[in-house]
């Protein structure tokens, strides 16, 4: 039996040596394994250079072919890659396993430290798989994935806090939303790194800041509105397709936010409508129980009409 698996696997590993023809058949062909993104079943493997395979192609392969290593080992050392492909509008993509990212940005006043030890101290703060790109000595971008619970705006003030005390220096932060690691993504970077240069002048007391606290004078500050598209589809996604959810939730702050009110106005129970606002918290991340949230959701609306 193993030497008919062997048999059928052999042909498919040969014909992807032939669409990549600088790949490895044994490990000790090269100095640095790293290098590669080996696969392997039953006993054939196949090395394929990192710089000739795109991030989806290793997705797919993965389906077909157990990894020789760890797909983790694609995010061991991420920093060249990713800091290309943030600094590059045409970079290609990094190779990396992480299918959904959210950019975490950080300013820090000076930096009388080392950066490798602001790092360690940072990163052990975050239970996922994360890394942190530096752009100069006192700015960067954490990039998280979602493979655990993110970190929540509380959360990071809480850490916030503890950095500035282990090291002296004041930090801000602005958290993006989780994205797709598809060639959009350095689109959706760019747009979180100038909502977090505002929140910087307009929003200079919160130490945490997101999409929802900047959008009002992001819209200020944009009298086209050119960039109106990208902010529904990040705070409403697919919840714009559901009118009956966001005519309950306009009404209610139409209705200063008066429950009792806002459910006759829409002839349905309160706790019906309380329902439909969860939903909508639950899908937006929009607590429109707070006033510069509420605010937030209703110039999407108005935008989105």
């Amino acid at each position: 039996m193993k030497w008919k698996e062997r048999k059928k696997v052999e042909p498919m590993l040969e014909n992807l040596k032939q669409k990549f023809p600088n790949a490895l058949t044994n490990k000790k062909d090269t100095d640095d394994i790293s290098d590669y993104v080996w696969f392997e079943e039953s006993r054939s493997i196949l090395g394929i250079p990192r710089s000739e395979i795109t991030a989806e192609e290793i997705r797919l392969l993965e389906l077909l072919f157990a990894p020789s290593i760890n797909p983790k080992n694609l995010n061991a050392h991420p920093d060249s890659s990713w800091k290309n492909f943030l600094s590059e509008p045409n970079a290609p993509l990094p190779l990396t396993s992480w299918e959904n990212v959210r950019f975490l940005h950080f300013k820090l006043t000076h930096a009388d430290f080392s950066n490798p030890d602001f790092e360690e101290a940072f990163l052990a703060f975050v239970p996922s798989d994360a890394a942190i790109i530096w752009e100069n000595e006192t700015a960067g971008v954490l990039i998280e994935t979602d493979k655990d619970e993110p970190l929540s705006n509380k959360e990071l003030i809480a850490i916030s806090s503890t950095l500035e005390s282990d090291f002296y220096v004041k930090t801000r932060m602005f958290t993006g939303r989780f994205h797709p690691v598809n060639q959009d993504l350095h689109h959706h970077w760019a747009q979180e790194k100038r909502c977090f240069d505002l929140a910087q002048v307009h929003l200079p007391d919160l130490k945490v800041t997101d999409l929802a606290d900047i959008i009002p004078h992001s819209l200020i500050n944009e009298p086209s509105f050119k960039n109106a598209k990208w902010y529904i589809n990040q705070i409403l996604g697919k919840t714009k397709q559901d009118t009956e959810l966001i005519k309950t939730v306009k009404t209610y702050i139409e209705c200063n936010s008066n429950a009792t009110y806002a459910a006759k106005q829409l002839y349905i129970h309160r706790n019906s409508l309380q329902y439909r606002i969860d939903k909508f918290s639950e899908r937006t991340g929009l607590d429109i129980r707070n006033f510069r949230h509420a605010l937030t959701a209703y110039l999407i609306f108005i935008l989105n009409d």
